[in-house]
């Protein structure tokens, strides 16, 4: 829905690597993240509300206490570097040429895009497929962190 609602497109197959997002993207993905934080209500003031996230992860999750346990670890990693992390993102000469009216605050792709980077790194590892798609991207992941958290 929030996809179809801000034009967001996820990567298609010719679209593998992040390097392949143009700026234009990204920035349309900070509307898709707001939008999706907003669907949840869980922004409050452009600031993640963290007793809303816990009480979403614990209401809607509890069948899945581990899932639940690693979303919230990583939320709350996340939201306490999420105003550093924003007005670094926000410095950068590129998103300051690209950054128009037209585009959201960062703040909610900032944190989603953390969060993915969290919950990624810290999936319990009966989860992880042992495909070499997988194993590789996890090792990609691990050699390049930075690559998930400028998303």
């Amino acid at each position: 829905m929030c996809a179809k609602q801000t034009n967001f497109k996820l990567p298609n197959p010719n679209e593998e690597a992040i390097e392949d997002v143009t700026v234009d993207q990204a920035m349309v993905g900070t509307c898709w993240a707001k939008c999706v934080f907003d669907h949840y209500n869980l922004m409050e003031n452009n600031t993640l509300d963290m007793a809303k996230v816990r009480h979403y992860y614990k209401r809607y999750h509890k069948i899945d206490p581990e899932y639940e346990t690693e979303m919230l670890n990583a939320y709350e990693s996340c939201h306490s570097k999420s105003e550093d992390a924003t007005e670094q993102f926000l410095s950068l000469p590129i998103v300051r040429a690209f950054a128009t009216s037209k585009f959201c605050k960062p703040t909610s792709s900032i944190i989603m895009s953390c969060v993915i980077y969290h919950f990624f790194h810290n999936c319990p590892k009966n989860r992880w497929s042992n495909t070499t798609e997988c194993v590789e991207t996890l090792a990609f992941a691990k050699k390049c962190k930075d690559v998930l958290t400028t998303m």
